[in-house]
């Protein structure tokens, strides 16, 4: 079994994999606070709660954008997995890499590797031109062509970002489940604020994959209708109902692509 672990800003996504398939993943608070043996003590407890035995953990991978949590994790590895994980790094996607996708030039040491696995977990689905649109802390769209290059995307302020923020950052402005409104115009203060962020971000979106489309077609020469979406991160049930700009849905399309990186590397 694959023990695979995906670290981002607000939360860590562990899940185990039997072959290819899930058979249990749990989203953990990131707290660059904690140290190796708190994950480990956290995650033994979760996996004894699950009924599942640790021996039968043959491989650790990790993709981390928090390089704090890199250390810990590591632990956490050696500890639950016996081994030492095999720790993604952006170079991995370096021209020549045993990746089906890959970035050029200076980029390749720039792309978040929770970004390259998205990338990976599209072309699995695909095989062709895509747009992986990921609603974590950031809202981040990752575009491929039908050659399997990389060329870059786009990055905005995530949906739960963007409420927090505002809270924040205002006097009388509360936090708001992120939930669509009835109408555009609210007339609470807080219809107000689901209408311009919830809807706000439809807009968004929407104008960026079509604009991320047309960029696409004219870098790669690929046709604007044949590039897929695929929508990914906690907060893409947020929009779904609300747009018909995604080719499919896939919340776990992350975990996915580590998976597949595994059996590679």
């Amino acid at each position: 079994m694959l023990f695979a672990v995906d670290i981002g800003n607000t939360n860590v996504v562990i899940a185990v994999f039997d072959g290819n398939k899930i058979i249990q993943q749990w989203r953990i608070s990131s707290d660059t606070k904690r140290t190796g043996d708190e994950y480990t003590s956290t995650i033994l407890t979760l996996c004894r709660d699950a009924g599942l035995d640790t021996n039968c953990f043959s491989k650790g991978i990790i993709s981390s954008v928090v390089p704090a949590l890199i250390g810990p994790f590591v632990i956490v590895c050696q500890r639950i997995v016996k081994k030492h994980p095999f720790v993604i790094k952006s170079n991995l996607a370096c021209e020549g890499s045993i990746l089906p996708v890959h970035l050029t030039g200076h980029s390749s040491r720039e792309l978040g590797t929770d970004l390259l696995c998205n990338a990976v977990g599209a072309w699995n689905l695909f095989h062709g031109a895509n747009i992986v649109v990921d609603f974590g802390t950031a809202l981040t769209l990752t575009c491929t062509d039908s050659k399997g290059i990389i060329h870059g995307g786009t990055i905005s302020p995530g949906l739960g970002t963007a409420v927090k923020a505002l809270a924040m950052n205002t006097a009388q402005l509360p936090f708001v489940p992120l939930e669509a409104p009835r109408k555009v115009i609210g007339n609470t203060t807080k219809e107000a604020i689901q209408s311009g962020i919830v809807l706000g971000y439809k807009g968004l979106v929407e104008s960026l994959v079509a604009q991320c489309k047309q960029n696409l077609s004219e870098i790669s020469g690929d046709c604007v209708d044949d590039i897929k979406v695929v929508a990914t991160g906690g907060l893409n049930s947020v929009l779904k109902p609300l747009t018909d700009c995604f080719t499919i849905v896939d919340k776990d399309l992350t975990v996915k692509g580590l998976k597949l990186i595994a059996d590679l590397v």
